[in-house]
């Protein structure tokens, strides 16, 4: 008795995954597993292949959530396990991946993206996360709702706080920094 209904579409499934996905994962992943780009592709690894092994009706309409929460889970369960996960501690928590504009950008908008993902690093970690995935990661509000195991209106308020935070911190430096008032 195969634990696959249909070997042939599981694979299909897991090559589509990797194909659309393994990099946005590897980075998210290692985001949470701060920094550990070895671990995450472990992790990774170990959410394809819970992926080959899952009923492929099950998750192919909600595939890019279905993998996100699967990595995220994993990677607090590493950190659990490490003992590195203080959930008082808000660095532990950080979902980041950074921000790398394409290097064609002109100076100031590269300076003023740089800025804007400095100033991601001061929010707290469910804004930093909601953020990361909507804009680094592309997810939609219900995507990162699964994800996350919030409400797509909790999503929604996260992340309206925290672009009003991110506005006043970033309007904050610019004003102690005249020289950067062109951005």
């Amino acid at each position: 008795m195969s634990l696959q209904p249909n070997p042939d579409e599981a694979t299909l499934l897991v090559r589509r995954a990797l194909d659309q996905h393994e990099g946005s994962l590897i980075a998210y992943t290692a985001g949470v597993l701060n920094g550990d780009v070895e671990r995450a592709r472990e992790v990774v690894q170990d959410a394809m292949l819970k992926l080959y092994l899952t009923d492929p009706g099950k998750v192919r309409d909600n595939l890019k959530a279905w993998l996100f929460t699967v990595c995220r889970n994993r990677a607090l369960d590493v950190l659990r396990k490490d003992h590195r996960l203080d959930l008082g501690n808000e660095d532990a928590l950080n979902a980041a991946v950074s921000f790398d504009p394409d290097p064609s950008e002109n100076a100031v908008s590269h300076e003023l993206y740089e800025r804007i993902w400095d100033l991601v690093e001061k929010l707290r970690p469910n804004q930093q996360e909601v953020i990361r995935l909507k804009f680094t990661h592309d997810c939609s509000y219900q995507q990162i709702a699964d994800i996350t195991g919030l409400s797509v209106g909790n999503v929604g308020f996260i992340m309206h706080v925290a672009i009003k935070k991110l506005r006043e911190l970033l309007n904050r430096e610019l004003a102690t920094h005249p020289s950067s008032s062109n951005l």
